[in-house]
């Protein structure tokens, strides 16, 4: 299910067209990447979440497959549609962004693909894609406030879960 949404996302990238403009979106993909790295790296010894094996993918493999498939094409897919004119269009869009990532863990959950550990929980994945969907786009803006914004997130994070990162 996991390979399927990758692929999915990917096919979307094409078929829409906006994987062509990916320079324009270049920055912020390495940025959503490295995030994702950055987890996995801070969290090794405890990660909040992670994946289950769906018979092809282990938890490694899956989440190297969502760093370099799924996060990239939903980035370049999120900014290459990005409403440019009347906030409410924009609210919409980020809020159905939010809803969707979270409809598909959701059932990644349901079907036990995705795994919650020290504190984790659904309602923190649902508040964490509000924290990532605003991200890109503040990203797309203005980097310096995104990494500020990011800094400060991942400091949250490691303190509300008590992350021992010196591990």
């Amino acid at each position: 299910m996991i390979l399927f949404c990758n692929i999915a996302l990917l096919l979307a990238s094409i078929l829409t067209g906006s994987l062509k403009r990916w320079q324009l979106y270049y920055k912020t993909v390495l940025y959503l990447s490295f995030c994702n790295l950055l987890y996995n790296v801070l969290c090794s010894h405890s990660l909040t979440w992670s994946f289950h094996s769906d018979s092809l993918l282990n938890h490694k493999t899956t989440d190297l497959l969502n760093t370099f498939v799924l996060l990239p094409c939903t980035a370049i897919l999120y900014l290459h549609f990005f409403p440019t004119s009347k906030k409410r269009s924009k609210l919409y869009y980020y809020l159905a962004w939010v809803a969707g990532f979270s409809a598909i863990e959701y059932f990644w959950y349901i079907l036990d693909l995705i795994i919650y550990n020290h504190g984790w929980s659904f309602p923190c994945s649902v508040a964490f894609y509000f924290a990532m969907f605003y991200a890109l786009e503040l990203h797309h803006r203005n980097v310096s406030k995104a990494l500020f914004f990011s800094l400060f997130a991942i400091l949250f994070l490691v303190i509300t879960f008590k992350i021992p990162i010196w591990k």
